[in-house]
C-alpha cells in the first residue's frame, strides 16, 4: 500500500501491491518456517490440507493490528473457534501429563468447552473475523510478552505461496529452535481466567450484523472491525439497528413483465462474445483475423437489450456532529442503516453519509459488508459544525452531478439551522425528507415548508425499547412508501 499527496492537500491511499525486495522476501520465508516450525507443539491436528496456510492468513491479519505471537497459538486458537469438530476432538482428549506444556493444554480444553463458542457456529468465519476474535483474546498476552522481550520490531507478513507449507512440521523444528514459545505460553496461561472471561462475554451483535450484509470489494479494514467489535452494548446504534433489520428482511424489488427479446438478433456491432461473431470472419487468413482482432474491426451479431431506465437514487444524510450524542445517535444510526438496507432490497440505489462543519465522503449501501460498516458506527465529528456550509457543498456537487431521480432524507436535531434559500435550491434537485430526533418542544426550523415531509422522534418515543423499535419501523416505512411511489411515478 502506498501514500501520496492528493490534489488539494490531504493523502491520497493506493492499494496497488508492492512488490517485496530480494532480501526482504527472503527474511520473510526465514520468518515463515521459524513459525511453522512451531506447529510440531500443535495439541490441535485438523484433518485437512492446508492447516498451516489457512493459520498463517490469520497471523497475517493480526500483524496487520500490530500483534506478533507464535504461530503455534494464532493455529490451536483460531481451530478452536473456527472449527466445531476439533472443538470436540480436543474436548474429550484426556488432560496431558505434568510437564512444562500442561497448562497450555489445560487452557486449550477450557476454551474448547465454554458454552459461548457454538454460537459462532451458525454461519462461516471470514478469516478477517477469526483475526479480530483471535486479537480480542491474546492482545494483553502479547504486550506482556513484546515488554518482557524487549525487543520491539514491525510484524513482517508472511507469504502464503512457499515450499516450506509443504515440508512436515517435525522437519522443520529440527532445523529451527522452538523454546522461544514457551515464553509467550507463559503469559497466555497467566491471562487464563481474562481469556476464559472474554469468551463467555462474546458479543456476537458485529457478527450478526456483518452477516445482513454482503461482503465488499477490496481488503477488509481490520482496525475498523476491531474497533466495531469493541463498541459496548448498547451504544452507537448498532444493537438497535440488529432490532430493525429482521423486520423487512423479505423486502422485494416490485417485479415487471419483461418487454424484449431474449433471442434473435437485432443488430451487426463492433463487440460479442466469441459465438456471436459473424462466420464471414473466420475467412479470412490468420493474419488479417489478428490484425482485424486487435483493432476491434470484427463484426459480431447484437441481441436485443432492454431500455436502459434509470434506478431511483437515495441518499441518506446522518447528523454527526456532537449534539447527536447519546440516544440521538443510536437512534440515527440504526435507522440510517436499517432504512439503507430496505431501499436496497426494493432496488434503489443508496449511499450514506455523515455531516458536521462539512460533507464527509459518502458510503455506498452495496458495500457495507467490508469496510464501511464499522466506519458507520464507530464515526465521530471532529470538525464541530457548519450547517450552512455543509450543506451549500452538497448543492454544488449535486448540480455538478445533475442527477435526476434523487431523494435525500436527512437525520439529524431540531437546532440543525441551513439557510432556507439553500434548501430552496436543494429541493430543486431532489426530494427532501427531515427526520429530527429529541427536537425542543417548539421546532423552529423555516425550511420545513419546502420538505416534502418530516417527522419528529420525541423523548416519549424513545422512552422504551418496543417504542424506539415501533418509531423507527415507522419513519422506514414512511420514507420507503415514498420512494416507492416515486419510483412508480418516474
Amino acid at each position: 500500500m502506498r501514500f501520496s499527496r492528493a490534489h488539494g492537500g490531504g493523502w491520497r491511499r493506493y492499494n496497488y501491491p508492492v512488490v517485496p525486495s530480494p532480501a526482504t522476501a527472503e527474511a520473510a520465508e526465514r520468518e515463515l518456517a521459524r513459525q511453522l516450525a512451531t506447529l510440531s507443539r500443535a495439541y490441535v491436528r485438523p484433518d485437512e490440507a492446508g492447516a498451516g496456510m489457512q493459520a498463517v492468513a490469520w497471523w497475517n491479519g493480526l500483524a496487520r493490528l500490530g500483534l506478533e505471537l507464535p504461530l503455534l497459538v494464532v493455529h490451536d486458537l483460531g481451530f478452536l473457534l473456527a472449527r466445531p469438530t476439533e472443538r470436540a476432538k480436543l474436548a474429550a482428549e484426556p488432560a496431558v501429563p505434568d510437564g512444562p506444556a500442561t497448562a497450555y493444554h489445560g487452557l486449550l480444553q477450557d476454551v474448547a468447552r465454554s458454552e459461548s463458542l457454538p454460537l459462532l457456529d451458525r454461519s462461516p468465519l471470514r478469516d478477517e473475523i477469526v483475526a479480530i476474535l483471535l486479537a480480542r483474546l491474546v492482545t494483553d498476552a502479547t504486550r506482556r510478552w513484546a515488554a518482557q522481550a524487549k525487543v520491539p520490531r514491525e510484524p513482517t507478513l508472511l507469504p502464503l505461496v512457499s515450499a516450506h507449507y509443504d515440508r512436515a512440521t517435525a522437519e522443520l523444528a529440527g532445523e529451527w529452535n522452538t523454546h522461544w514459545v514457551a515464553g509467550f505460553l507463559d503469559c497466555l496461561v497467566e491471562q487464563r481466567a481474562s481469556i476464559l472471561a472474554r469468551i463467555d462475554l462474546l458479543d456476537l451483535g458485529p457478527l450478526r450484523l456483518l452477516g445482513y450484509f454482503a461482503p465488499g470489494a477490496g481488503a477488509p479494514d481490520l482496525a475498523g472491525l476491531y474497533q466495531l467489535f469493541s463498541v459496548p452494548r448498547g451504544a452507537g446504534g448498532l444493537d438497535f439497528c440488529l432490532d430493525l433489520l429482521p423486520s423487512f428482511l423479505e423486502t422485494r424489488r416490485r417485479g415487471s413483465p419483461q418487454a424484449f427479446a431474449v433471442d434473435g438478433y437485432a443488430s451487426v456491432e463492433r463487440r460479442g462474445p466469441l459465438d456471436a461473431l459473424l462466420s464471414s470472419e473466420l475467412a479470412h487468413d490468420p493474419e488479417v483475423f489478428a490484425v482485424k482482432a486487435l483493432s476491434d474491426e470484427l463484426l459480431y451479431y447484437g441481441h436485443e437489450r432492454p431500455r436502459d431506465e434509470r434506478r431511483q437514487v437515495h441518499g441518506i444524510l446522518i447528523d454527526g456532529s456532537a449534539s447527536m450524542r447519546g440516544a440521538r445517535e443510536v437512534f440515527a444510526r440504526g435507522l440510517a442503516v436499517a432504512l439503507a438496507k430496505k431501499l436496497s432490497l426494493m432496488g434503489n440505489l443508496v449511499w450514506l453519509r455523515f455531516f458536521d462543519s462539512r460533507m464527509h465522503r459518502r458510503v455506498p449501501a452495496a458495500g457495507l459488508g467490508g469496510a464501511d460498516l464499522p466506519y458507520l458506527f464507530c464515526f465521530r465529528s471532529e470538525h464541530g459544525r457548519h450547517y450552512a456550509r455543509a450543506f451549500d457543498d452538497l448543492l454544488g456537487e449535486l448540480r455538478a452531478e445533475g442527477e435526476q431521480a434523487l431523494s435525500l432524507t436527512i437525520i439529524t436535531h431540531g437546532q440543525c439551522h441551513i439557510p432556507r434559500s439553500t434548501v430552496a435550491r436543494l429541493a430543486r434537485l431532489a426530494s427532501l425528507y427531515g427526520v429530527f430526533v429529541l427536537p425542543p418542544p417548539e421546532l423552529a426550523l423555516d425550511y420545513l415548508p419546502l420538505l416534502r415531509g418530516h417527522r419528529l422522534v420525541t423523548a416519549e418515543a424513545l422512552a422504551r425499547p418496543a417504542d424506539s423499535r415501533r418509531a423507527a419501523l415507522a419513519l422506514v416505512n414512511a420514507v420507503t412508501g415514498d420512494a416507492s411511489g416515486a419510483e412508480s411515478r418516474g
